[in-house]
């Protein structure tokens, strides 16, 4: 057997740190990039204060509507027409009958407008929602 070849390690030489280090920088810019996406999901709205609110334990085959202040209908933070949520509404009750809707209305929204959306939750056979608001400091 011979050792014609093999380097002895002298005195100093460690690990090559390059490869970890790398891996490390690519995990920190992927969870920023996570991060962000998460935050970004979300149209803003200024919702209603309420004293009992809470935040539901079960967040599984939840989906989100909004209705702006200006009555326009939203799914996640996709504008659609009042049609157009009808549609991509059914689209998702055929994928999974068991799904849930976290309603988002602004605060000045007008009932007329949030009434539509639970008309056509309704039409689709969604009848499970739950309205999102502020949960009060008192």
């Amino acid at each position: 057997m011979s050792l014609q070849g093999y380097k002895v390690p002298q005195d100093g030489e460690g690990f090559d740190l390059t490869p970890m280090i790398d891996v490390v920088f690519l995990l920190i810019v992927f969870f920023m990039t996570v991060a962000s996406a998460l935050t970004t999901n979300k149209l803003e709205l200024n919702l209603a204060v309420a004293e009992e609110s809470a935040i539901p334990k079960d967040i599984k085959d939840r989906f989100t509507v909004s209705v702006s202040d200006e009555g326009s209908f939203y799914f996640g933070i996709q504008e659609l027409s009042e049609q157009q949520l009808s549609d991509r509404l059914a689209k998702v009750v055929a994928n999974n009958s068991n799904i849930k809707i976290v309603l988002r209305a602004g605060r000045m929204a007008e009932h007329q407008h949030v009434n539509k959306v639970l008309t056509v939750c309704a039409a689709n056979g969604i009848n499970d929602i739950i309205f999102a608001t502020y949960q009060s400091d008192l």
